[in-house]
């Protein structure tokens, strides 16, 4: 997805766009996952992980081979959005691999470890993408090389997903609350050690109707906010990520230089979602990085938009920040939910989260034809930063979410 942006201006140009249009083709994949992704996190909860991984990738991968064979801007664009649709039905399950496979209080620090691969893939897709165009000499070689690469990633999971299915269907089914509730209703409570087995299996917290009620309205709020939070995260990063090499190269960088400086965003993402999820799994002080980041989001959009030269000692303070608030907003709905119901919880902080990283790169594209230059959507940027910030302080804490409960 990302070796799309720097191939912007030269995609702009083999088609006559408008830089908003630009913006349009780069922002496609996301609309769709926007879209897509609580519906077929919904799916994904029926149908189970592997399938749904597996489906997902063969449709992303099979739609990113017909990129490079577009003779038109309608067919790149149509291949585009089914690669999205694809990414779409793969996401949701993402935060369903770490409910499945680790201990809630490492739901963090397991969410950053397989969060690591986004940044990893983003910054390859920036950094390689204009060395393969020097090589190839043509976009559509270079597109269809990306393509070609992650075939054998598509086999590797399903081999991995038969014998993770495997595996489950021989280990004992574990009793859930359910169950036990009725348990406990009816026979009075369990000993104190089938309840300390239980609790290795289980995070549903047993309360009565009113508390019930009340804890998944507190659900739905936090879901609700947490989508907010990366929808503002995916706006300011999409536009950076889409828009910075075009903004470094029209100030005079040289291209490459301008796709190398952008990429070490995506770099210096790899140890940010694997640091700041596990210092707040530590701390359980969730709120105060979200602040502390989204602040220095706001500060950094501003510098590049008044000073543009500063580009190289912004983007790792960028990287740190996009990572570590990016892994955490995904680990929440690993501590929010049953395990049954991860899927369409992801799924709807994906669907909301992803409408600002649908908007903002076409926004940015129009200000740039309005203006005749990239600052002004920056300063927009710095904006929703502070916005950002203000929305933190309503998000609960990790320590607020140790008890787990229900959605209906």
């Amino acid at each position: 997805m990302q070796c799309v942006s720097p191939l912007l201006p030269i995609l702009i140009n083999d088609f006559q766009l408008h830089y908003s249009m630009g913006g349009f083709l780069y922002s496609l994949p996301i609309l769709m996952i926007a879209l897509f992704s609580y519906p077929l996190g919904i799916l994904s909860d029926r149908i189970g992980l592997e399938r749904a991984v597996g489906c997902g990738a063969a449709v992303a991968i099979l739609s990113s081979l017909i990129r490079p064979l577009s003779t038109n801007f309608y067919l790149l664009a149509f291949s585009t959005a089914v690669f999205g649709l694809g990414f779409a039905m793969c996401f949701p399950n993402l935060p369903k691999l770490v409910k499945e496979n680790f201990p809630q209080h490492l739901t963090g620090t397991a969410t950053g470890a397989y969060t690591t691969a986004i940044p990893l893939g983003s910054g390859l897709g920036i950094a390689l993408t204009k060395p393969i165009l020097t090589a190839t000499g043509s976009w559509r070689e270079a597109l269809l090389i990306w393509s070609l690469l992650a075939i054998p990633v598509i086999v590797f999971w399903w081999i991995i997903a038969r014998m993770s299915k495997k595996r489950r269907s021989q280990e004992p089914v574990q009793q859930g609350i359910p169950q036990l509730v009725n348990q406990r209703s009816s026979a009075g409570p369990p000993p104190s050690s089938t309840l300390t087995s239980q609790k290795r299996y289980t995070t549903f917290l047993p309360v009565n109707g009113n508390q019930a009620t009340h804890l998944q309205g507190h659900t739905f709020i936090s879901v609700l906010i947490a989508g907010l939070l990366l929808s503002l995260l995916n706006l300011i990063f999409y536009c950076t990520i889409g828009w910075l090499p075009t903004y470094l190269t029209e100030r005079g960088w040289d291209p490459a230089l301008a796709a190398t400086a952008t990429s070490s965003i995506s770099f210096i993402e790899i140890p940010a979602v694997l640091l700041i999820p596990l210092l707040s799994d530590r701390i359980g002080r969730r709120r105060i990085i979200m602040i502390s980041g989204f602040s220095m989001i706001a500060i950094c959009s501003a510098i590049v938009s008044l000073s543009p030269s500063l580009s190289w000692f912004v983007s790792p303070v960028l990287g740190l920040t996009f990572g570590g608030i990016f892994a955490l907003l995904l680990a929440l709905p690993v501590e929010l939910v049953e395990r049954e119901k991860v899927g369409r919880a992801a799924g709807a902080i994906i669907s909301i989260g992803y409408v600002g990283a649908l908007i903002g790169p076409p926004i940015t594209g129009y200000l740039r034809d309005l203006t005749g230059d990239f600052s002004v959507g920056f300063i927009v940027m710095a904006f929703v930063g502070l916005v950002a910030v203000g929305l933190s302080y309503i998000l609960p804490d990790a320590r607020h979410t140790k008890h787990r409960f229900s959605l209906p």
